[in-house]
């Protein structure tokens, strides 16, 4: 795989557009790396839960209700017939339905008809293994989560379903980057999750296996709230994206985990641009001062500033979904400015 340049703009995924022209031609015009977008106000089923359930037997979703649950009924049988499917190694079963496909199909013709767009690398996402058994109802029992059977099978199909998209991606000749949507991951380690170290570590490690098995990808994790990132950096991922804007000092606390995977060769995608915190009033120069302040304080504690700089990728503090398309669009023209005075002061 090429190498990602410092500070690359890359999207988290979800847009409040009504159409998509809007969210691609924005994504072309202010980032390096576009990514599919997430039609959540054309459709539910563009939602990163709904939108991951097509194709997976053992899982069905009502989107009126967004309610999905694993059947009881059939559930064997259901097992059985997903991991023939698996184990063919022909992924095209879990293939989007048109209802969840607007934004994936309209990106991939965009970049098909235009080089330009996303020139090196394309990006797609897909809710992560854990929130999406922390999301799913075992019928009359508990979360999906909490099933080791369920939760395997879970992880090896969100994981297949992205290395689908990835070979999409790679057939337009350009490098796929993929992330797992992670918000459940914020509640790791309160009295309120069930999530152990080792859940999160094999969920996670299935799941990029998986996303791998069809060729080369880069195989990031979103989380928007704040978690044990020194866990998430042995996770066995290419990419930590994290909520910079509101979580700077929490990532600063695990100097040593995110050494060892930088050097390793991962990157650190500072989600540094809010988005529910957003003000008019915001600039470039302070969002730019603010991380490169998180920078140096991690230079003090063994994570030398140059392998920091170096290895930083930039985006949003979250997905845009959820805001006015005015302010959705603001962030995203703030983020070229911000790799503008990043590069400026590391001398890049």
């Amino acid at each position: 795989m090429p190498e990602l340049k410092p500070f690359t703009t890359l999207a988290i995924g979800s847009f409040p557009y009504e159409d998509t022209k809007t969210a691609l031609d924005n994504m072309g015009r202010c980032l390096d790396v576009p990514a599919a977008p997430q039609m959540v106000r054309l459709s539910p089923w563009e939602d990163m839960l709904l939108g991951a359930v097509d194709g997976i037997p053992f899982v069905e979703a009502d989107g009126d209700s967004r309610v999905i649950i694993a059947p009881e009924k059939g559930r064997e049988e259901n097992l059985a017939s997903f991991y023939e499917g698996f184990y063919s190694d022909d992924f095209s079963f879990l293939r989007r339905a048109p209802r969840a496909s607007e934004g994936l199909d309209s990106f991939l013709a965009r970049a098909k008809s235009d080089p330009s767009f996303g020139k090196g690398f394309l990006k797609t996402q897909i809710v992560g293994p854990l929130t999406f058994g922390q999301s799913v109802k075992v019928e009359g029992a508990f979360g999906l989560v909490d099933d080791p059977g369920l939760l395997e099978a879970a992880c090896y199909a969100l994981g297949a379903k992205v290395g689908l998209e990835a070979g999409l991606i790679r057939g337009l000749g350009r490098s796929p980057i993929v992330f797992f949507d992670e918000p459940g991951l914020s509640g790791y380690g309160s009295a309120f999750s069930t999530l152990s170290e080792e859940r999160v570590l094999a969920s996670l490690g299935q799941s990029a296996q998986a996303a791998r098995q069809g060729g080369e990808v880069l195989i990031g994790c979103h989380v928007c709230g704040n978690m044990d990132w020194g866990l998430l950096a042995r996770a066995g991922l290419d990419i930590i994206n994290c909520d910079a804007f509101g979580y700077l000092e929490s990532v600063a606390l695990y100097p040593r985990e995110l050494k060892a995977f930088l050097e390793k060769g991962g990157y650190l995608a500072w989600g540094i641009v809010p988005t529910n915190e957003w003000n008019k009033d915001i600039k470039a120069g302070f969002l730019a001062d603010r991380l490169m302040e998180g920078l140096r304080g991690l230079d003090k504690h063994g994570v030398p500033l140059k392998l920091l700089t170096e290895r930083a990728l930039l985006t949003s503090s979250c997905g845009l979904g959820g805001l006015p398309p005015e302010v959705a669009t603001a962030v995203l023209a703030l983020l070229p400015e911000v790799k503008e005075r990043l590069l400026e002061m590391s001398g890049l």
